[in-house]
C-alpha cells in the first residue's frame, strides 16, 4: 500500500458514501495470496519526514473514513493480512476470512509502529493483553486463533462472503447507521441523553417505514 493506492481508496470510499445504489462495502484482495502485507515498504523508507507525516495523516483519514461510514463495511481476508493492510481490516464493521488466513502486526519488529490506527482499533476489539501478543511480540494468527480472541467475525468460504452481504444489504439503512453510530459511541451509558437518541432513533426509523 503505497500513496497511489491510498488515493484510490480514498477516491472509491468518497464516491460509496454518496451513492445511495451503494448498500454496502467489500474490502478484499485482488488474488490468491493475501488481502495485503501492508505499506509498500521501499516507498516508506525514502519517504522524508513531510511525506512521513502525510503518510501517516492520510493513512488514518482514510480508516477513520470508513470506520465512520453510515454504510456496512466487510473485508474478507483471504491468505495475509498485515501491517497496515491490516488496519485498514481493522476499520470495518466485520471481518470475514479464510480458513489460510494470517492476521500479523510486524512494525514493531520492523523498527516502527502501527500508523493508521491499529493499536487503538485492536485494543479496543481485542483487549490489552491480546493487542500486545499481536503488537509487541509480532504474533502472528491464524484463522482460529484470530476467531477465538474476537479479532474476526467469521471464517467462511468465498461463495459466503455474497450471502454475508445480502444480508446487510437487506437492513434498512437508517437503522444500520443509528445503530453503528450508538456502539460507537465510547462514552454512551443507558440513562439521560443517551435514552432520548434511543427513542428519536426508534421514532426516524419507524417514520422511514
Amino acid at each position: 500500500m503505497g500513496f497511489d493506492m491510498l488515493e484510490g481508496i480514498d477516491k472509491a470510499v468518497d464516491m460509496a458514501k454518496i451513492n445511495d445504489d451503494v448498500k454496502a462495502i467489500l474490502f478484499q484482495g485482488a488474488g490468491e495470496r493475501a488481502f495485503s502485507t501492508g505499506a509498500n515498504i521501499k516507498e516508506f523508507e525514502k519517504l522524508k519526514d513531510g511525506e512521513v507525516k502525510r503518510w501517516i495523516e492520510f493513512g488514518n483519514d482514510i480508516n477513520n473514513k470508513i470506520e465512520t461510514l453510515s454504510k456496512p463495511t466487510v473485508a474478507y481476508i483471504n491468505g495475509y493480512a498485515m501491517g497496515g493492510g491490516l488496519e485498514l481490516a481493522l476499520a470495518c464493521d466485520f471481518r470475514l476470512v479464510s480458513d489460510t488466513a494470517i492476521l500479523a502486526s510486524p512494525e514493531v519488529s520492523n523498527g516502527w509502529l502501527p500508523g493508521w490506527g491499529g493499536m487503538t482499533r485492536l485494543r479496543r476489539l481485542v483487549g490489552e493483553a491480546h493487542s500486545k501478543r499481536i503488537i509487541l511480540f509480532g504474533e502472528k494468527l491464524d484463522a482460529n486463533e484470530a476467531l477465538r480472541i474476537g479479532l474476526i467475525t467469521k471464517i467462511v468460504q468465498r461463495n459466503e462472503v455474497q450471502e454475508f452481504l445480502n444480508k446487510l444489504m437487506r437492513m434498512k439503512p437508517i437503522a444500520y447507521a443509528l445503530a453503528k453510530s450508538a456502539i460507537m459511541d465510547s462514552t454512551r451509558t443507558t440513562l439521560g441523553t443517551d435514552v432520548d437518541f434511543d427513542v428519536l432513533a426508534v421514532k426516524i426509523s419507524h417514520d422511514k417505514e
